[in-house]
């Protein structure tokens, strides 16, 4: 496997620190420190300091989640996928005593200096929500409706991780998605 390029290294370290502590708290030298990537190095690779930092990396947290989601969608019917998706955030939670959330979600609650990662969270959700349509219309569900229960599913899922890892319990996320499972059927 090739070897992460510094730029590739503090993207995925800001995903991280992102994910553990939202993007306000998260400083450039926090993101270098983590990636191990010389100091001098994040303005070159990212001129537009921690706004365009923010921006791409939510950009890249969005794509890597949305082709988890395409997976699943594609490979199972729409109510198991959902299950799928509960369960990965469910080991994500789990596995790390609730300190890591979504990434995205951090981006959309980031403040105006990273106004363009809130704009690439929004894009992002929409993606999934896509996803999502498309895959309950192949599934027979009418246009409006299938958009609506996208939308329902993202929110719900987005919403339960926030409350799971509030009260450091899998259980909000489960009953979510048994909710939403039962819908789907």
């Amino acid at each position: 496997m090739p070897e992460r390029t510094p730029r590739e290294a503090m993207l995925d370290s800001a995903i991280t620190l992102f994910r553990e502590r939202g993007v306000a708290a998260t400083s450039l030298r926090d993101v270098v420190a983590h990636s191990g990537a010389p100091r001098g190095s994040i303005y070159h690779h990212f001129p537009g300091g921690k706004a365009q930092l923010a921006e791409e990396a939510t950009q890249r947290a969005g794509e890597f989640i949305g082709a988890l989601l395409q997976r699943l969608v594609s490979g199972d019917d729409p109510d198991r996928a959902v299950g799928s998706f509960v369960d990965y955030w469910s080991r994500t939670l789990t596995s790390t005593d609730y300190r890591d959330g979504c990434p995205v979600a951090a981006a959309a609650l980031s403040e105006d200096d990273t106004e363009s990662a809130r704009a690439a969270a929004g894009a992002a959700f929409g993606e999934w929500e896509s996803a999502l349509t498309l895959a309950l219309q192949d599934h027979g569900l009418p246009a409006d409706r299938a958009e609506s229960l996208a939308n329902l599913v993202v929110c719900s899922i987005e919403g339960a991780l926030v409350v799971a890892r509030a009260r450091r319990s899998e259980e909000p996320l489960r009953r979510v998605g048994a909710e939403l499972r039962g819908l789907l059927v």
